[in-house]
């Protein structure tokens, strides 16, 4: 019995004490920096368990735990602390920054690599930075935030395209954009390739992914880091990391913003009353007689605002929901995004619904994790005919059409002005009566399974896929101009994209010997893609009514067109990492592509690079000098390597067919002949790359900069070169020519302010780039494509010895003043003058020259980042230096000639006899218009300075267990500009993607200006 009853005590003990010990008790406390101020945001979580929570604005926090229990502290920049709660109730903990922030891990091609020990030239953008301001598309997050990167909005529409250009353009007819990378997947982002055609430029293959959810993009930009990505590394590599899971606390995030746009820049254009006084001196200047008395000029006052007619106040909401969280075998993020834009053209809109699962699951004890990134995005927009120029382009239309005439008549139905007296059109019904409108679904991810198979070595497997899918409807009714030309107009395209990559990746990573560590990757990838395309149309249609008609209703089908491409690329790839005694750093990367693309003789190449580094700061001389007190890190970087550009069209390495029809014996018969000749031997374009880098930090890691030169030369340059005409073609895609690209670059990050109230970080980069076309080879001097035929003009002039894009035409020097001066060139007084480069009295084509350049000689970006208590508030400036602008908007519309609306000092600054120091020529419709748009008048300054985003933020100081932040915020984007340009924007690309005809501007969307008003909330 007494045995019992011991027995019956001791099991109490034993209950009470498992209850004390898990009975779990609440903790408050706080957490400072080393100055003893409160550090809001961070991160307390039970050791090994899911809760957790995070300090509010004082650094205060509260918390459950037992007292068997451990406290993780984290916050980013700080190191990570623990502490066991044993009895405790109040926690003080301090914090320390993490001055090894040296051991940041950099994404670098198929692993990763501490930011210690990179050797290649790596840019880093945090999301943060990301979702400062509102945007469409993560490219044009990306403007001005890291050297050497161009960025440049072609279109200003909503879901409007984007080009990207790192470190220049290293080709002439490839494409020059760079490889995209989204958590392992890689995908290039050709505009024209994955959306369903039509007379517009394409949208931004980009906007089709949420920029919200992105964690961090690193951009690769020598060829220590491009070159693992072979064929594809060229023109730099963008890669991009979503957010996942982490253990710890689960938590609900939402962000949303409301922002109103309007046009930021208008071009002042003849009102009403001095169109009809323009149009009199035009008459004049022919011989006619006015056309309106100054009775009914004082009648028709302003006239119509053709440009008011057609836009309005548009607007962009965002929201986003994430949920995040997990254990220690599984973590997972799920986010939803909607994006909505309202373009400031009417009957223009953009909007994306996305959802994303990130999750990664452990089993086998640890050795084993399967991990799944996945998304889903639709995107669906209006559109009207802008960025294209001709008739039907609205916003050079509105710019250039009668102001007289009002937008409606009597009856309330629209009037149809005449454009120069060449077609009838309102810029209004083309904007509301057209349709066209497009849908794009796009499942795009991957499922990778690793394994840990001993200590340092591990082996990854993984598919992915890119499934897209687009389609586009337009309809053009009787109040359209290409309605009326056509008898109504339906057209329906789709366009399905299927993209498949298989990768195995085995990776080592191990200190070999004390003082060395190695870092080894091999694998082996395969990735194919088809690209299918079909458009149907029909004409004749019986409504104007765009919901009542079907392709079956037309009286006239158009001949029906579609396409098929495929490619397949196949690369074993290698790379080791060498650290020897955190000295001395050695990289040695190669790549073997097979490509579908090319010809049978070049099927496959290699691309190598090899990279060193040295960190002085670890070395004893240094050490033990007083520099060695100063600076936390000076390490020198050289790399050189080759890497390649496959992006061409496919079968061009073989002969083509097209069909033909013929007629025999009173038959229609279809056949098919060669449109091509074969080229065997076709092969990429290849890039050598010399990289020299500095990196420093100094003043307790306070301040860092980072120093690149580079010389970038591209050989084997695809081309078309002329062959005899015997051969029944007239040129042959060849290998032939080479470019360079050489710049500086500098970066640079300072802690200036860093106390108890008050912080303030400063940032800011500037790239110095020069581009030059060293040879043709066999190929001749050539004028590209223009951007505009009606107009006359040339496209860019490609030559060795200059840039890519450069402009050739006659060089404006002024005005005759009087007949007799311009006698010799058949020009009369007013008229404009050249320079005669030649001295034979007359103006040809052998007076041409170059006389424009839209190559910018450097850009850069400042961005100022403060925090004083609950408040924060940021400033980024951007700005483009050196480049030229094409204005063939104002050409058209200001050239004194034609009978389109002129700009609204045409009047006061053109020549008169009583106005001989007027910069424009005379007012005469007898004038040679043609070599006057062909001439420098038009080739104007692009350069500009930018605030591009501006954000007064504040963080509310509560903390309960219902919200866990909460964050209100106002901004606005593209407030003011400082430039010479004449246009809307200097900003602008009318040919998008297209290297040769850069900085065209004309018919271009309008940018807007933009007001948001935001919340981030944590739950």
């Amino acid at each position: 019995m007494k045995n019992r009853l011991r027995c019956l005590q001791i099991a109490g003990l034993l209950v009470l004490f498992t209850l004390t010990a898990f009975a779990q008790s609440p903790i408050t406390g706080k957490v400072v920096d080393e100055q003893n101020a409160g550090i809001p945001g961070v991160t307390v979580s039970v050791k090994g368990k899911t809760r957790g929570t995070t300090t509010d604005a004082t650094g205060s926090f509260k918390l459950d735990a037992a007292s068997t229990e451990t406290l993780v502290f984290s916050y980013v920049g700080y190191i990570s602390q623990e502490a066991e709660v044993d009895s405790r109730t109040n926690f003080s903990i301090s914090l320390l920054p993490d001055t090894k922030n040296l051991d940041e891990l950099i994404v670098v091609g198929y692993g990763t690599v501490k930011k210690s020990d990179l050797t290649g030239s790596v840019s880093t953008i945090k999301g943060d930075a990301i979702r400062e301001m509102p945007v469409t598309s993560v490219d044009q997050a990306i403007q001005s935030r890291a050297p050497g990167v161009q960025v440049t909005q072609s279109s200003a529409a909503p879901g409007g395209g984007i080009s990207i250009r790192v470190r220049g353009a290293n080709s002439i007819n490839s494409g020059s954009e760079p490889l995209y990378v989204i958590d392992g997947f890689p995908m290039y982002p050709d505009n024209g390739a994955i959306s369903a055609g039509g007379n517009r430029r394409a949208s931004n293959a980009m906007a089709t992914i949420n920029p919200n959810e992105i964690e961090s993009i690193e951009i690769l930009k020598d060829a220590s880091a491009t070159s693992i990505y072979g064929s594809r590394g060229a023109n730099g590599v963008v890669l991009i990391t979503t957010r996942r899971g982490k253990e710890g606390q689960s938590r609900v995030d939402y962000e949303g913003s409301y922002s109103t746009q309007t046009i930021a820049r208008d071009i002042d254009v003849l009102n009403g009353g001095d169109y009809a006084r323009y149009l009199n001196l035009l008459e004049k200047s022919q011989g006619g007689n006015p056309r309106f008395t100054d009775a009914q000029i004082n009648e028709i006052g302003q006239g119509t605002n053709w440009i008011e007619a057609i836009t309005r106040t548009g607007g962009l909401s965002n929201h986003q929901l994430s949920f995040t969280g997990g254990n220690k075998s599984m973590r997972y993020a799920v986010v939803g995004n909607y994006l909505g834009n309202q373009g400031i053209v009417k009957n223009t809109d953009f909007k994306r619904y996305g959802f994303r699962l990130n999750l990664d699951n452990d089993f086998l004890n640890g050795k084993a994790t399967l991990s799944n990134s996945w998304s889903y995005n639709r995107t669906s927009s209006s559109n009207v005919p802008t960025d294209r120029g001709g008739p039907g382009g609205i916003i050079i239309t509105a710019l250039g059409l009668d102001p007289t005439v009002p937008v409606y008549n009597e009856n309330g139905l629209y009037n149809y002005p005449s454009y120069d007296q060449r077609f009838t059109i309102n810029p209004l019904a083309e904007a509301m009566e057209g349709v066209d409108r497009d849908n794009t679904n796009r499942l795009f991810g991957t499922t990778a399974l690793t394994f840990r198979i001993m200590e340092g070595l591990q082996f990854r497997t993984s598919i992915g896929a890119d499934i897209l899918s687009a389609e586009r409807n337009t309809f053009y009714n009787n109040l359209t101009f290409t309605g009326r030309q056509n008898g109504r107009e339906l057209q329906k395209a789709n366009r399905s994209v299927n993209s498949i990559l298989n990768e195995n990746i085995l990776s080592y990573n191990k200190q070999i010997a004390p003082g060395q560590t190695l870092d080894a990757t091999v694998g082996y990838t395969y990735q194919q893609e088809r690209n299918l395309f079909n458009s149907i149309a029909t004409r004749g249609l019986p409504t104007d009514d765009a919901g009542s008609v079907n392709l079956q209703n037309g009286s006239k089908p158009q001949i029906p067109f579609s396409g098929r491409q495929d490619w397949a690329l196949e690369s074993l790839l290698g790379r080791i990492n060498y650290n020897f005694k955190d000295r001395y750093l050695l990289t040695v990367t190669v790549r073997r592509d097979g490509s579908s693309k090319f010809g049978p003789n070049n099927k496959w190449a290699t691309f190598p690079s090899g990279a060193i580094g040295w960190r002085v700061v670890n070395e004893d001389f240094f050490q033990g000098s007083s520099l060695g007190r100063v600076f936390n890190d000076f390490k020198f970087r050289a790399s050189y390597g080759v890497t390649g550009n496959s992006q061409i069209p496919v079968y061009r390495s073989v002969g083509g067919l097209v069909p033909y029809n013929y007629v025999f014996g009173g038959n229609l018969v279809a056949g098919y002949g060669p449109n091509r000749i074969a080229n065997p031997d076709l092969k990429w374009e290849s890039t050598a790359m010399l990289n020299l880098g500095l990196d420093v930090a100094l003043l307790n890691n306070r301040l860092s900069m980072t120093f690149d030169v580079f010389s970038n030369k591209t050989s084997d340059l695809l081309l078309d070169v002329s062959i005899p005409q015997s051969t029944g073609f007239s040129t042959i895609l060849l290998n032939s020519g080479s470019l360079t690209n050489k710049g500086l670059e500098f970066s640079t990050n300072y802690k200036v302010i860093s106390n108890k109230a008050l912080s303030w970080d400063l940032s800011g980069n500037i790239s110095f780039l020069r581009n030059k076309i060293t040879s043709l080879g066999q190929s001749t001097p050539f004028f590209a494509n223009s951007t505009s035929g009606h107009l006359g003009v040339f496209g860019s002039w490609v030559e060795a010895g200059n840039p890519i894009g450069v402009w050739k035409g006659f060089k404006y020097t002024g005005l005759f003043q009087t007949d007799e001066e311009g006698k010799t060139f058949a020009a009369k007084a007013g008229y404009p003058k050249y320079e005669d480069v030649n001295g034979d009295g007359k103006y040809n084509s052998e007076d041409y020259q170059i006389i424009g350049n839209p190559n910018p000689k450097f850009t850069w970006g400042l961005n100022s980042n403060m925090k004083f208590k609950n408040f924060d508030f940021t400033v980024f400036f951007r700005g483009v230096h050196g480049n030229d602008v094409r204005n063939l908007q104002q050409s058209e519309m200001g050239d004194g000639v034609q009978k389109i609306n002129q700009l609204g000092n045409i009047l006061d600054d053109s020549w008169t006899p009583t106005n001989t120091g007027a910069s424009r020529p005379v007012i005469d419709g007898r004038r040679d218009f043609i070599s006057f748009r062909r001439s420098s008048f038009f080739i104007q300054d692009g350069s500009f300075v930018r605030l591009q985003n501006i954000v007064l933020g504040y963080t509310l100081p509560l903390q309960n267990k219902f919200v866990r932040s909460a964050r209100f915020y106002a901004s606005g984007q593209n407030l003011f500009l400082i430039t010479k340009y004449k246009g809307f924007d200097p900003e602008v690309n009318n040919q998008g993607q297209n290297n040769l005809n850069r900085g065209d501007d004309y018919d271009a969307y309008p940018r807007a200006r933009m007001l948001t008003f935001g919340v981030n909330l944590g739950l």
